[in-house]
């Protein structure tokens, strides 16, 4: 629609903005305001209607009359033409005229050329209406930040509107050279006028994320560009763009090896980082640097991922991996804990620190996102001695307003210039404020959403417990301690001599007085005592031989959730509302023989509020021979199946301490002990209920600690500060089978979880070392039927950093560090002694030796 008031030539072009002042541009418009703004103002920009007026587009508000001494062109943006409307009778001067309600930003070019009386709209050079509307976005970003920086932009005195006229007159005359000069001088001008108020580079990046749907045409489209860019992609979507689309590989080859794409990534799947060991982060590192080098030609320098999560055993990772750089965020939504920097230097767990980009990316597809640049920029100035902004979207969904940046950025720095992520590094190492989180700062994966994936996530684990097993048994003649003498007391007299005080003794008979009498409910294999709960068939109590108190106690249910309270009730969370079926044992049989020795075996039923039977199960709890672990073999079976989301209705193992007790609970994190205090959170291994007292004095391993074994299973909920339960099973899941299993004062918890989960509960026998220190076991050359030369990891997994001597049952040759590539470090010394290594190790770091051992 056109309002046109008298027929005098108009003289400028105003563009009516919806603010006062630019002091208070409204940056949050929602993304049709913010389009219609952005095209109202770039259509104003076209060559030949600043040829019309013989100058630049000025702004006016939208709300407020402009000067009525001269005709004017006003584009008005559609979603703000009621609020124009109010006033436009009012200021009309002669010959002013009004291009109102038009979204298209070419229509309302067109428009303003017919009111102009120009009918020709193509100039010679195709590409120079997209110049000048680069031209005008800057010019209007450039405003909006040297007002957000406190400054202003003077423009009359540089000699800008003269070169944009020329420049105007070039391309309409078709003198591409002279205009893309003129151009360069408009751009100069807005350049310097920033150098007054932030004379410092400003970085760029744009982050290209690929998926199985923007293969071909969408990353094609990519390509087609010349800007630079990061391609963030796993090993596997690098194989199917091999295998699908390899014409286009062959484009993206070219462009890595141009410097125009850096490929960013690192891992060869999307597998959440926390469920991971350090091995099977290494293993998956090898497999996705494979793809790219074997497909592009050149491996990722800059980590990113999509999806996965973090954790605070990347930077040692990455850093031992020789990785220059990292993308601090995810792009599937998931949050990590704010840096509250752009430009980092991220200290993790461990040695080794990584430069990175902390701020999360803005939405290259939102017109919202370009009209609010200015107030990033200016965020970004205030607080970051090193500006970065990066934009992320998928291959091929750029919106034509980013499409329109990276094209000003071709033409000017005036907002920041385009790098890859590689060449950001590169210019800005060292850079950036360094920051460092906790391990249990990070966020767990989402549970999965169907019984499926926690039979698969069991599965995985148990598979990689299998792997890790089957290394380290390479080491066993090396690492256990010496045998025992036949002749010597077995572990049964051992433990029993050792709690031979008074009053051990005593707390031993008084314990089973308190059994009364009935020994059919109670295993003691010497090193661990176990009670089962005569009516409801779990477990009443788990001690050491002496114990005065119970360490834990474990019982079956199936939790629900009332419905939520009617409209206008108080509110209540789901936690408040949790309903707990009761555990109720019909036959509790001991059995003199099993495959761990004497076994308890209850049965029974899951009754609901109203003694509704719910469910059946079958608990059989054994004490292991020579270990002080206790297994806990489950089956349930529910009448009907889980429902509902995931930790509002699920079967449970509960395991309870004592409530006067002031413990700190740990979770398996990467095989190591990281202490917790969420209320969800996953362990796949194993968990430790830690007495505070003990925890602060440094004693480990603990007499009084707790493990729960959890074979597997990774997700837990801690229902209250002494009460935990492990979810076997939820998501329509109706029966499950699992094994656990409970240890007290366990010296090494991770090597009795893998034991338990590849099936050899004697592998906590065999690990010898320091207590605290995990082994892992790499590449091993056996030489006349023994290890001669190994690639060990010293993996520090309770916390506690300092000195370690891990004792050797060989000579050691020779012990060099390494990176995570095998190669020689010289940052860390470590001292050979005899048949021992010492090293320095720092919290959960994980130290890589290159061993050499003796005949």
């Amino acid at each position: 629609m056109k309002y046109t008031s008298g027929n005098m030539t108009p003289s400028r072009i105003v563009v009516f903005l919806p603010c006062h002042t630019l002091d208070d541009f409204p940056y949050w418009l929602d993304e049709t305001e913010a389009d219609a703004v952005l095209s109202t103002w770039t259509a104003a920009w076209h060559p030949r209607l600043l040829l019309a007026v013989n100058g630049v587009p000025r702004w006016a508000s939208v709300d407020l009359p402009p000067p009525d001494d001269v005709p004017v062109i006003g584009l008005v943006p559609a979603p703000f033409d009621e609020r124009f409307a109010a006033q436009a009778e009012a200021v009309a001067s002669g010959g002013s005229q009004w291009i109102r309600g038009l979204q298209d930003r070419d229509a309302q070019t067109h428009a303003a050329l017919v009111a102009c009386g120009v009918d020709e709209v193509a100039v010679s050079d195709a590409s120079a209406p997209a110049d000048f509307q680069a031209l005008g976005l800057a010019v209007l970003l450039s405003e909006l930040l040297a007002r957000r920086m406190r400054s202003s932009l003077t423009l009359e005195s540089t000699g800008f509107e003269a070169a944009a006229i020329t420049a105007a007159r070039a391309a309409v005359a078709g003198q591409t050279a002279e205009m893309r000069q003129a151009l360069g001088e408009c751009f100069g001008c807005l350049e310097a006028a920033r150098a007054q108020y932030y004379p410092v580079d400003v970085w760029l990046l744009d982050i290209v994320l690929l998926a199985e749907s923007t293969l071909g045409r969408g990353l094609t489209a990519e390509l087609d560009g010349g800007t630079p860019f990061g391609l963030v992609a796993t090993g596997e979507l690098v194989e199917q763009l091999a295998t699908r689309h390899p014409e286009t590989l062959e484009r993206l080859r070219e462009a890595c090896v141009a410097g125009r794409v850096a490929p960013c990534g690192g891992r060869d799947d999307g597998r959440p980082a926390s469920d991971c060991t350090p091995e099977a982060l290494l293993a998956s590192f090898a497999r996705g640097s494979a793809s790219w080098r074997a497909h592009v030609g050149i491996a990722p320098a800059t980590f990113a991922q999509y999806a996965g999560g973090s954790s605070a055993i990347l930077p040692q990772v990455l850093h031992g991996l020789g990785y220059t750089g990292a993308i601090w965020s995810l792009f599937d939504g998931s949050r990590l804990p704010d840096p509250s920097a752009g430009r980092i230097r991220w200290a993790g767990t461990g040695a080794g620190v990584i430069d990175a980009v902390g701020r999360p990316p803005l939405d290259a597809r939102s017109a919202q996102t370009v009209l609010s640049l200015a107030e990033k920029l200016g965020d970004a100035m205030d607080h970051d001695h090193t500006v970065v902004i990066q934009f992320a979207r998928h291959a091929g969904t750029a919106s034509p307003w980013h499409d329109l940046l990276r094209r000003m950025a071709g033409l000017s720095s005036v907002c920041g210039r385009f790098v890859t992520p590689d060449e950001l590094f590169r210019q800005t190492a060292g850079a950036g404020t360094e920051v460092s989180f906790e391990p249990d700062a990070f966020g767990v994966p989402a549970p999965p959403t169907d019984v499926q994936g926690l039979e698969t996530a069991i599965a995985a684990t148990a598979a990689e417990a299998g792997q890790i097993s089957a290394a380290a048994g390479q080491l066993v003649g090396l690492l256990s301690p010496p045998a025992v003498a036949a002749d010597q007391p077995s572990p049964r007299t051992v433990a029993n001599a050792t709690a031979a005080s008074w009053w051990p003794q005593a707390g031993r008979w008084l314990v089973r007085r308190r059994a009364d009498g009935d020994d059919r409910f109670v295993l003691d294999n010497g090193l661990v005592r176990l009670q089962v709960h005569r009516q409801t068939g779990g477990l009443l109590s788990v001690r050491r031989p002496g114990d005065r108190g119970n360490r834990i106690s474990q019982q079956l249910a199936l939790r629900t959730t009332r419905p939520a309270p009617a409209t206008g009730s108080g509110w209540e969370s789901p936690e408040d509302r949790a309903v707990y079926s009761r555990m109720v044992a019909d036959s509790i049989e001991r059995q003199e023989s099993g495959p761990s020795g004497p076994a308890i075996e209850s049965r029974g039923r899951l009754l609901g509020g109203d003694d509704r039977e719910i469910g059946r199960f079958v608990q059989r709890v054994s004490a292991m021979d020579g270990l002080p672990l206790v297994a806990l073999d489950v089956d349930v079976h529910l009448t009907e199946p889980t429902c509902g989301p995931w930790f509002e209705h699920y079967a449970a193992c509960r395991f309870a301490w004592n409530e006067n007790e002031d413990v700190e609970l740990c979770r398996s994190l990467h095989t190591q002990a990281v202490v917790t205090e969420r209320t969800r959170f996953t362990a796949p291994h194993y968990l430790l209920v830690k007495p505070v007292d003990a925890a602060r004095a440094g004693i480990w391993p603990d007499a009084g600690e707790v493990a729960i074994l959890t074979g597997g299973l990774p997700w837990h909920v801690r229902q209250t500060p002494h009460m935990l339960d492990t979810i076997l099973l939820a998501g329509g899941g109706q029966q499950a089978t699992r094994r656990l299993a409970l240890g007290v004062g366990l010296e090494r918890p991770w090597d009795a979880a893998f034991g338990l989960l590849a099936g050899e509960p004697g592998l906590t026998r065999r690990q010898g070392g320091n207590p605290h220190v995990r082994i892992t076991v790499g590449e091993c050359v056996i030489t006349e039927g023994r290890v001669a030369k190994a690639i060990v990891g010293l993996l520090e997994s309770t916390g506690r950093g300092g000195e370690v001597r891990i004792e050797w049952q060989s000579d050691v040759l020779a012990a060099v560090p390494c990176d995570l590539h095998g190669r020689p470090r010289d940052d860390v010394s470590v001292t050979i002694d005899g048949r021992a290594i010492v090293a320095s190790l720092r919290r959960f770091e994980w130290l890589m030796l290159a061993v050499e051992f003796g005949p």
